[in-house]
């Protein structure tokens, strides 16, 4: 017997059935990964039951339940049954679906089993068709939060909101450096101060201001959260941030303001606002804060003074106008009341005499407010009162009109605070 050539046939052999062995193997991970391929074909046809169905499969065969692209495709179902009325859950399993592609996809191959190694290309094979697909979820993702918010369920919103957020920092975006979702991360806040999930709330307010976006509107939104939670170790802080990001946004420093007179800090809101002149002196909005603090302080000519200071620098601003005519018209009606209590004929009439001094000196101011804004309803109501005063009853009517066509004018249906798709 030829033993070389005896152990050549057997080497042979050996070959030939490791050959037929990898055949089957091959042959079954086709077959499982046709299902997959199946699915996504079917889907496209409008026949998601019957995907459904194959996917079912795929998630239990050892060959395709770890496959980024089984993933892929059942997210891509879950899409489609969302678009059909399946509900939010669905677009939420989509979300969760796309970042276990992403998890198997990144997979080290030495994690994966021995076919797996041979028949993929290693981590990262399938990132360009996960990407792609999910550039295709997202405008869905991001409606559906709309929607939820607009149906005022704000903790779904939150969620769906959320969702944008995560899908974008997944590890296959680490090299693309996106630009932060300062849009979703805004309205993931609101949604969660809404649905009164207050850690959340503050987590994504911080992140909109320090993004800047919407400017001072989270800096508030945030000092909302904290008034609700009774956290008040954390409002001056939060508002002091925001009016050093934000100088120039009245709201702020009116807030930080109020906080300080209701927890009578008073000579902290006065320090804050002289420091903010010294850097800012030709600023009218700190020149109108620090009137507010003088007047909440009750020291009217001083308020008096800085008002005047404002509108120095801008004439028409309302604010102050309306402030200083306020001023002089309490001055004058605490003069009536006073008057009205005397006995003495002659005291009464000097009385009266001072306290329409005051009237006259708010008339300018209150005439200037409303043609400022002429839709104020409070202004139309303090210059029909002058009016009246002063016997000036053709002007008197007109306002007396005005007022009624604003009384009567429909709600504005606004809804500023809502997202738009």
């Amino acid at each position: 017997m030829n033993w070389k050539k005896q152990q050549t046939k057997i080497n042979t052999m050996k070959r030939l059935l490791l050959l037929f062995v990898l055949f089957l193997a091959v042959s079954t991970i086709y077959a499982q990964r046709g299902r997959v391929a199946a699915a996504s074909a079917l889907i496209d046809n409008g026949d998601l039951q019957g995907a459904k169905e194959r996917l079912e499969d795929a998630f239990e065969h050892n060959r395709t339940m770890d496959w980024p692209r089984t993933y892929v495709v059942a997210a891509e179902l879950a899409t489609a049954e969302y678009a059909q009325g399946a509900g939010y859950e669905r677009i939420l399993d989509a979300v969760e679906y796309y970042k276990k592609a992403v998890e198997f996809d990144l997979e080290e191959d030495e994690d994966k089993g021995f076919f797996a190694r041979i028949f993929t290309a290693g981590p990262g094979r399938f990132e360009r068709e996960i990407k792609l697909s999910i550039t295709m979820f997202e405008p869905e993702l991001q409606n559906a939060g709309i929607e939820a918010f607009n149906e005022n369920r704000f903790e779904l919103a939150a969620d769906l909101f959320e969702s944008v957020i995560k899908l974008n920092k997944l590890p296959i975006y680490e090299e693309d450096d996106l630009p932060a979702d300062s849009v979703f991360i805004y309205y993931t806040a609101i949604s969660a101060s809404r649905s009164e999930q207050w850690d959340r709330a503050e987590k994504y307010f911080k992140q909109a201001i320090e993004l800047g976006y919407e400017e001072g509107d989270p800096v508030l939104l945030l000092h909302e959260v904290y008034e609700n939670t009774g956290d008040s170790a954390k409002i001056a802080p939060n508002l002091q941030r925001g009016f050093e990001k934000f100088p120039e946004d009245e709201r702020i420093l009116t807030t930080m303001i109020n906080y300080y007179l209701q927890t009578e800090q008073n000579d902290e809101a006065l320090k804050y606002l002289e420091e903010a002149l010294a850097q800012e002196p030709d600023n009218y909005t700190f020149h109108n804060a620090m009137g507010v603090l003088h007047d909440e302080n009750e020291d009217y000519d001083k308020a008096i003074e800085s008002y005047q200071n404002a509108l120095e620098i801008d004439p028409e601003f309302f604010d102050a106008l309306l402030n200083i005519g306020v001023i002089y018209f309490n001055r004058g009606a605490d003069g009536m009341m006073e008057a009205n209590e005397m006995t003495d004929q002659a005291d009464y009439e000097a009385a009266r005499d001072e306290a329409m001094k005051e009237f006259e000196k708010a008339l300018p101011y209150i005439e200037k407010a409303h043609e400022v804004n002429p839709e104020e309803p409070m202004v139309l109501e303090t210059l029909r009162n002058l009016y009246y005063r002063f016997d000036m009853m053709d002007k008197y009517n007109e306002a007396d009109q005005k007022l009624q066509e604003l009384r009567d004018a429909p709600p504005a249906n606004g809804v500023d605070d809502m997202p738009v798709e």
